[in-house]
């Protein structure tokens, strides 16, 4: 049995991870903590720790690659946040519990992996919660704004929580809403914040408004993926793309020295225009396919981002007025 996975959802999660490593590469540059050649360095690590974690078959593995990535963050910043620690340890156990009970050697073989119901409940819940933890706004001590991505824990819902939700049915109900309460949850915290722009300091407000659209991004992408259709799991990724692509121009654009004009037009154009573009996609994959299986969630998944558009419309709006 191959010990690798390089099938489409390896190819579609490997732009995420090009673009992890060209925001980590920059932030690097920014802080002036490193050299360029540190930088590239520490940029290329985070490239090729998801690359493996997208394509390895084993748990084994995938534990390892998890431990690794997690010793490189804290080598690059110097300390560990709750959030990051909190999600690597939940997806490990999940990983340990197939490879210990259901003795699962391989990612392959997840489907048929003989696990009794509690078991399979136990990785289930641990994959949940730690989409949960990845999506919360919730601002967890000084950790850093821009770390829209949470690549780990995709992969690791792909994987494991994908091909066992196919012998749970509940899960396949309960899940998809969840994620879409948890959408409404960021969408409304997001309107909450637009409307007391005028209370907060500016760089608290963008960390705010952040941290809030994080969360409506991230949890349409877990919409996607726990609904098990194909279509909606594609628009979840280019969803997934057009997030991190959108939050890297951003904080690009975020510096002490303004740029020039022409520089300004591109990191505006690749804020706004080519994100949206993909964004507009990704959404309407994904509500045709929900649309397919579940009516009721598409209508939901279409009203939670006409809110997040109106609130976030309204921020820009408060913001330029202020």
């Amino acid at each position: 049995m191959s010990d690798w996975m390089f099938d489409a959802f390896f190819w579609l999660v490997l732009p995420v991870a090009g673009l992890e490593a060209l925001r980590i590469a920059r932030s690097e540059r920014k802080r002036e903590r490193r050299s360029l050649g540190g930088a590239l360095l520490f940029g290329a690590l985070e490239f090729l720790t998801l690359g493996l974690l997208a394509a390895t078959a084993s748990p084994l593995v995938f534990v390892v690659a998890g431990a690794l990535r997690m010793s490189v963050v804290y080598a690059r910043e110097g300390k560990l946040w709750v959030r990051g620690v909190a999600k690597t340890t939940l997806v490990s156990l999940a990983a340990v519990v197939l490879l210990a009970m259901g003795h699962v050697q391989s990612f392959t073989g997840v489907a048929g992996a003989e696990l009794g119901e509690t078991w399979r409940l136990v990785v289930l819940g641990l994959l949940t919660a730690a989409c949960l933890v990845a999506i919360l706004p919730v601002r967890v001590a000084d950790e850093p704004r821009e770390t829209l991505a949470a690549p780990l824990t995709f992969i690791a819902f792909a994987r494991m929580a994908m091909p066992l939700s196919a012998d749970e049915p509940r899960f396949a109900l309960i899940v998809p809403v969840l994620a879409a309460v948890v959408g409404l949850l960021c969408a409304l915290w997001l309107l909450s914040a637009g409307t007391r722009a005028n209370h907060f300091e500016p760089a608290t407000l963008v960390s705010e408004l952040l941290v809030c659209e994080r969360g409506v991004v991230l949890s349409f992408v877990w919409l996607g993926l726990s609904s098990g259709e194909h279509l909606a799991g594609v628009g979840a990724l280019l969803e997934w793309w057009s997030g991190a692509l959108a939050l890297l121009a951003l904080e690009a654009s975020l510096r002490r020295r303004p740029l020039t004009k022409s520089m300004a037009f591109f990191a505006m154009g690749m804020a706004v225009c080519l994100p949206g573009t993909m964004g507009f996609v990704a959404e309407d994959l994904l509500a045709h396919g929900l649309l397919e299986l579940r009516p009721l969630l598409a209508a939901a998944f279409v009203g939670v981002a006409a809110l997040n558009a109106a609130a976030l419309y309204l921020a820009i709006v408060n913001i330029i007025v202020d």
